[in-house]
């Protein structure tokens, strides 16, 4: 693959920000798409979760769905960064996405299952959604950070400030996570699947985007850093 030099400045294709953005939207917009619609099949499935295996099951199948939607991600986010940086490997870049994204849906789901029984909360106990949305927010602050390590495993040793990474996806994802949560609490017990999916694919797609904003002016930083090694 080969890499871009414009303007003197090594590993810059034209356009690189607003193409981030677009990789990221497009990633999150399909791959939350297809983790709603395997969510939405099960239920319609097997029903809620009433015991532990049950929730093992939905636990296996959210796992899945986490692994197709961080192979969709890591796919149109290769496809710039395999120019930015062609030293990595589309396997590697492949191989820690989809990593992140399992971790970060197994964190994620495992209070809602196992803390809380089958999900169901009593009513007046609802948080306010002030609380409910900054809870979104620290969530996709700590699973973005931890995101943002899996993905800096194969760009360390390439730029001096590769770290970087680390908390511009903490930041990143917790923007996105306030959107995808937004998405995904739209909907209540009477609302149709189509509804559903149809809320969970904009949730995706405004997550995907603000997580694209952010990282790309972090993603712009990195690439313009000197080289590992180098004075």
């Amino acid at each position: 693959m080969t890499q871009y030099i414009p303007n003197g400045r090594p590993g810059l294709p034209p356009g690189t920000w607003k193409k981030w953005v677009l990789a990221c939207g497009t990633g999150e917009f399909l791959g939350i798409t297809a983790a709603a619609a395997i969510a939405i099949a099960h239920r319609l499935l097997l029903g809620e979760p009433a015991s532990n295996s049950d929730r093992m099951l939905n636990l296996f199948f959210m796992l899945m769905a986490g692994a197709l939607e961080g192979s969709i991600l890591a796919y149109f986010q290769y496809r710039l960064i395999g120019k930015i940086f062609p030293e990595i490997a589309w396997k590697q870049w492949l191989a820690y996405t989809i990593a992140a994204a399992v971790t970060a849906w197994m964190l994620g789901m495992l209070p809602s299952l196992f803390l809380t029984g089958n999900g169901a909360t009593d009513p007046g106990m609802e948080p306010s959604p002030l609380v409910y949305y900054s809870m979104a927010a620290l969530m996709g602050l700590l699973l973005g950070a931890l995101f943002g390590y899996f993905q800096w495993l194969p760009l360390k040793g390439l730029r001096k400030e590769a770290m970087l990474w680390i908390p511009a996806n903490a930041l990143g994802w917790a923007l996105g996570m306030v959107f995808i949560f937004l998405g995904a609490s739209w909907s209540d017990a009477n609302t149709g699947w189509p509804l559903i999916l149809l809320a969970g694919a904009l949730g995706g797609i405004a997550g995907g985007l603000s997580v694209g904003v952010i990282t790309g002016f972090f993603l712009l930083r990195i690439a313009r850093s000197a080289p590992e090694g180098n004075g």
